[in-house]
């Protein structure tokens, strides 16, 4: 089925209403007051929803929940896009008074950088994910992916807001939906997994299968890597750990506490992801594994980016940033481009092997108004008959 473009011009044009409303709220007094700004986003987040709302459901039977959120975050994300390009100065006199009154634990290089990755990625993703819905294509994939990175953003993004050294407001509170509705999504999606068998297939044992010896290999260095950073986030005093943070990655020593919420993330949350791969690749068969290395990937994307680009941005101050030269910065590089890449080479593998690894696709596709239902064919076939 071809795109419908009025539903994806409907929800950008409501996106966009973004700036002329961050415009006018910048310039209102009133907006020095943190509840007045929670109270303003909350009253412009259910506006934003409602025109998307209602032209899905004027063209779309059963309209899935997340397509509605999909909708909804769009205007979010223009918002944070707008955040992260006055937190560097490349415009003004949009969102300062978010940034102040807001959440003032955004104005440092993991803060901008959460924002850009938010109006970036998050908004191509839910763009996608609409599209996709209006075309009666499988929308599943580009779902869980939006899950890990969305879960990922907000667990560091609120953990570093309350770790770390600006004031946390009451406009917090406005992350709350980023949270709930994620989770619930996250849930449903894997709740209604396509129906499928388990494979009895004789599969060769690890040794005999090359490229998941590798996968098996990465995912254990990661384990110890992610174990031994998360050791450093919590200030474990051991000398060859101090050593390589101190020359490979001395970003995690920055005194914001947004990098070493993400280790910490990294050693309990990947670490059991990593745990539980292992087993998987040891024991084929078993049919989470495509859907979690979807979530997987899209949590990598958004902490490897924002840490990279963190690392090397102008508000990190120079003694933690990341080396630029030498072997410093080739292992820098090096280590971190791999968990970024990696886990995406891993989803693209047990993507392609559904048997051994599960099914990703939307079970319940879009349905038209325009187009009959079942009953309506059935009746209509009928009738003609007689």
């Amino acid at each position: 089925m071809a795109l419908d473009c009025v539903v994806l011009a409907v929800v950008i044009a409501t996106a966009l209403t973004a700036l002329p409303v961050s415009f006018f709220l910048n310039k209102l007094n009133l907006m020095k007051d943190s509840r007045l700004v929670l109270a303003a986003g909350a009253l412009c987040l259910a506006g934003a929803a409602a025109l998307p709302a209602w032209i899905l459901r004027r063209r779309y039977r059963n309209v899935d929940f997340i397509i509605y959120v999909f909708a909804t975050f769009c205007w979010t994300t223009v918002i944070d896009l707008f955040v992260g390009l006055e937190l560097d100065g490349l415009v003004k006199g949009f969102m300062g008074f978010y940034i102040v009154e807001g959440e003032p634990y955004l104005n440092s290089s993991h803060g901008t950088m959460i924002n850009y990755w938010d109006g970036t990625a998050h908004l191509l993703l839910q763009l996608s994910g609409i599209s996709l819905f209006t075309m009666q294509e499988s929308y599943r994939e580009v779902g869980l992916y939006w899950v890990g990175s969305m879960v990922n953003c907000l667990l560091v993004l609120l953990g570093g807001a309350v770790l770390g050294r600006s004031d946390v407001k009451w406009s917090i509170l406005l992350n709350v939906p980023y949270v709930i509705f994620p989770l619930i999504a996250g849930f449903r999606f894997l709740r209604e997994r396509p129906l499928q068998a388990r494979s009895y297939r004789r599969v060769p044992p690890i040794t005999r299968r090359p490229l998941d010896l590798l996968f098996l290999v990465f995912f254990a260095c990661a384990l110890v890597l992610g174990v031994a950073r998360g050791l450093n986030a919590i200030g474990a005093e051991i000398p060859y750990l101090r050593d390589y943070v101190i020359t490979y990655e001395p970003y995690l020593s920055d005194p914001v506490g947004f990098p070493k919420v993400q280790m910490l993330v990294n050693m309990f949350y990947f670490g059991l992801y990593y745990l539980c791969v292992i087993d998987g690749l040891l024991n084929p068969g078993q049919l989470w594994m495509a859907d979690w290395s979807i979530i997987q990937a899209g949590a990598s994307a958004q902490s490897q980016f924002v840490y990279l680009a963190s690392a090397i941005h102008p508000k990190t101050p120079k003694n933690f940033r990341a080396p630029k030269t030498g072997v410093p910065a080739a292992v820098f590089w090096g280590v971190n481009l791999l968990l970024l890449i990696v886990p995406h080479l891993f989803a693209l593998r047990c993507f392609k092997d559904p048997d051994n690894y599960g099914r990703t696709y939307t079970v319940d596709v879009a349905r038209p108004v325009s187009q009959p239902t079942t009953r309506q064919s059935f009746r209509t076939n009928t009738s003609k008959r007689e």
